[in-house]
Order: C-alpha cells, then structure tokens, then sequence
C-alpha cells in the first residue's frame, strides 16, 4: 500500500492511504476531537484498543480527556507512520495469524484489563481494511467474554484457593527441597481416551522412562500397575482431591502441586510435597505466603489446563525428549476419559432411567470452550519450545497442534523398546516442614487481607464493579458488599489460625 505524507491547511502531519486520505486535509486534531465527542462512553476506561487510527491525534485527545489511560494502536499499516513513540503500545497486526490474534490479547493483557477497556474504530480504516477491522472486533468481543468466564471462575475459585493455601500449610509435613533431575525420556500421563493405547508400553518400559502422572490419570496408571514417579496436581476445587485418593496407599509417590490446589489433609501429611511458586505476576499472593513461611518452591506456569502446567515441568525434570499420552484434547464419542476414572465413578452413582449414563456421556461428543483454548494454547507454542516433544496418539485421532509431533502408540512402542535398560536412580531430598511457622503464615495472611491489593486479587469481579461504577454512589455500595466478603473470608481463616 503507498503511504504519502503532506501538509494539512493548518500545517499539521497528514497522509493517504493509495490516494485515500487518512485524516482530514484542513485540520486532523480538530477532526480527532469531533469524532472523539461523538463516542459515549459508559465508563472511564482505563485501556483504549484504537485500530488504525492513523497518526496519533486521538492519542492526544483521549490522554486530556482520561490522563491515566493506556492507550493501545492495533496498526494496520505494515510500515510505521513514524508515531509509535506516542502510544502506551503499539501491537503489528501483521505479526499474528488469523487464529493468534485473540489468544493473544488475553494473554497479553488479561482478563481484568480487557474488562475495562474499550475499543474504538477508525471510519477510514473501515474503509481500507473492512476485512481486517471486522476479524478485530470479532476478536475483541469473544476476549471480553472469555475474560469475563475468567473472571468468573476466579471470583469463585480465588477465597477457595486461599484456604487451600492455609489448609497446606497446617498439614503438610514432608517437603521435597529439590526438582527431580532425570537423563531418561519423560513420559506425561494425561486422561485422554488415547492414554489407553499407551499403557502397555510404559507398563513393560517402567525402569527407562520418568513417569509425570497428571492427577486425573492416576487411577488409570494404578489400574495397570504402572507407578508413576512423580504426580502432578493444580486444580483447586473439592472434586479434583478425588483422583488423588490412591496417594493414601501410595505414601513414597512424590506430589508437585501449587499450595492452592485441594490436596486431602492425609495426603498432605503422608506424601512428599513438591511445593510449585506459579511465574505470572497474578500470583503474588501464592508467592508472599510461600516465602513467609519460608517454603522450597520451584517455578510453575499457570495455564488453562493442568496438561500445559505439566510440560513446562517436564522441561525443567529432563533434557531427554518427552512424550505426551493422552492428551486429546478434542470430543469423543464414548467416556471423556480413559477409564478408571474417580470422577465417572462418582458420577455413575447418580444415573437413573429418566438420566442415564449414554445421555450424560454423550456429552463427550461435543466439541467444548474449553477444549478450543487447550487446544489454542499447545499450538501457539514455538517449533524451539516442542523441539523434542511426541504427542502418542492413534492416526485416526491425530489432529494437528502447531509444532508438536504426533507419534502413533506403534512408533511410540518402537522407540521405547529401543532403549537400554539400567537402574533408573531417580531421588530427591526432602525435609520436614517447620511448623513453627504455619500460625505466623496465617496471622500473615488475616494482616493482608485487608489490603487494596490483595482484595483485588481475591474478589476480582467486585472490584472490577467497583471501578466501573457509573457514580460515587455506586461504588460506595460496591465497597461494602466487599468489604462483607472480605469480613466473612477473615472469620474462616482465623478458625484455622485459632486451631492450628
């Protein structure tokens, strides 16, 4: 596209786009500030998306009407007009493909962030590039709804992940003080229906691979005899301790989770414990109280699906290549799950004639949200950072994720087989945990509860509510209803304190 630069009558910057002018030939300042006034906006923002708005005049009116917003140009444009220095951030849209885009404003700036921002349309740009502004917008409405179910969960989840926290802490005994390091190739567990496929070989290659158990496929791999060397738990809802339920049995099996998953109390005080810190900045709060109570804990990625959290560990365990058994990640006709599977047998219990097991597990035979961002996710990630990763999974199952080879379970087999055997001299060290700490960790946590901070952190949505309130008032009632909340939560964790 030919870009030409000239003089408005008013001897400001202008320029056309193939002969199209961007802004006005007279006076773009003035132009900006019309069109800025003919946008009602129902809140303050607090980050504006501005997609092609062209040289940066808007950017100067809107930084006069709101000082403290960021302001975020989408260009178009493959070339630079020569003002990106003037916006908060300036993003390339060539860069993505058509599927990253999305998946990149939400993990770029997150959930809290999209849900005070707003977008703003350049009548030009429009015209230029209709195609590309309504793929845009398209984009930026499905993150706002993902962020708002993000949002969501985090409103339900964050007070259940604090007490967790606290309930790790008044249990655990027995901490791991180093990462597992292992030459062999690593062998991830997840409970895909393909899992199945794989379970004979690992079964009769025990002693030459390391054996990463995600949570849901414990009782798949204690089904076949199979002993994981190391399990790996991250959810933090009462459901998720189900899977986790042979660890009782099974008190040498060492547990890596965050201290904000729900961990039974018996496993906490007879398994080994490797205490997990995740790298996000949303996380502080799992990060203060691991370092006051003075915790070994080793870097996590936070991620939509425990099976991301998995590999980065993985990474971090072996320079050996990795395989990863069921991970689907796609609809299935039969169970969601290679079975046995703690959380259909708890669901069995409840069909009936009216609601049978085929009507709830047909379920499974459709394509999920969720799924869709998994899947998202693993496929954004880099040919370098899958160099040496195999997805095991049966040809007619294969469906394409990025960069990571897929590996039928025959050539899994056959490269398994091929390895020597030798003594497998996998350790860790451990310690017991100082529990002289444990009260003065939750004394620590009541004192930071009624911080802004932390407030924010535990009740998102309501403090979300709070700065998008249309008035004084508003907030004022807003503030409140957190402050309840806040009151409720700190009762609930002196009891704890109070008994420890």
């Amino acid at each position: 596209m030919q870009l030409e630069f000239s003089k408005a009558k008013d001897g400001s910057k202008t320029f056309s786009a193939d002969g199209v002018f961007f802004h006005s030939t007279y006076s773009p300042y003035k132009e900006a500030e019309r069109y800025l006034q003919s946008i009602n906006f129902s809140f303050e923002p607090q980050y504006i998306f501005l997609i092609e708005p062209g040289l940066s005049y808007l950017n100067t009116i809107i930084k006069k009407k709101f000082p403290f917003c960021k302001t975020i140009c989408i260009r178009l444009f493959d070339q630079k007009l020569g003002d990106e220095a003037d916006w908060d951030k300036v993003i390339f849209y060539s860069d993505f493909s058509a599927s990253s885009f999305s998946f990149f404003l939400l993990s770029e700036f997150g959930e809290e962030k999209l849900l005070t921002s707003t977008i703003i349309l350049n009548q030009q740009s429009q015209k230029i590039f209709f195609d590309k502004v309504t793929k845009i917008t398209e984009d930026y409405k499905a993150c706002l709804e993902q962020a708002k179910t993000v949002l969501t969960t985090r409103q339900f989840f964050e007070k259940k992940w604090l007490i967790n926290s606290c309930n790790f802490f008044k249990y655990v005994n027995t901490i791991a003080e180093a990462l597992p390091e292992s030459k062999l190739p690593l062998v991830i567990c997840a409970s895909g229906p393909s899992l199945k496929a794989s379970l004979n070989t690992i079964k009769e290659n025990q002693d030459k691979l390391f054996i990463l158990c995600l949570s849901s496929a414990l009782s798949v791999l204690i089904k076949n005899s199979i002993k994981a060397d190391m399990i790996l738990t991250t959810d933090g809802g009462f459901w998720a301790g189900e899977h986790l339920k042979y660890l009782k049995k099974n008190p040498d099996i060492l547990l890596a989770a965050p201290c904000e998953a729900f961990i039974p109390k018996k496993v906490l005080s007879c398994n080994p414990l490797l205490s997990l810190k995740y790298n996000d900045c949303s996380s502080f709060i799992n990060g203060e109280i691991i370092e006051k109570a003075g915790l070994p804990s080793f870097e996590a990625l936070r991620n939509p699906t425990v099976s991301g959290t998995g590999l980065y560990l993985a990474k971090a365990i072996t320079n050996n290549k990795i395989y990863f058994c069921g991970l689907d990640l796609a609809a299935s006709k039969g169970f969601s799950h290679t079975q046995p599977n703690e959380l259909e047998n708890n669901n069995c219990l409840v069909d009936n004639r009216l609601y049978t097991k085929e009507k709830r597990i047909s379920a499974s035979g459709f394509s999920s949200k969720s799924l869709e961002i998994y899947r998202e996710w693993f496929s954004s990630l880099s040919q370098k950072e899958v160099e040496d990763l195999y997805r095991v999974i049966p040809e007619n199952c294969q469906k394409g994720l990025g960069y990571i080879k897929d590996i039928s379970p025959l050539d899994f087999n056959n490269q398994i087989k091929k390895l020597s055997s030798g003594p497998k001299n996998i350790s860790f060290s451990t310690r017991q945990f100082n529990k002289s700490k444990v009260k003065e960790s939750l004394d620590f946590i009541l004192e930071k509860l009624s911080s802004p901070q932390w407030k924010n952190q535990i009740f998102p949505a309501d403090s979300l509510s709070i700065k998008n309130a249309r008035d004084q008032e508003s907030k004022n009632q807003a503030a409140k209803r957190l402050d309840s909340k806040i009151t409720a939560l700190q009762k609930k964790i002196r009891k704890l304190a109070d008994d420890s």
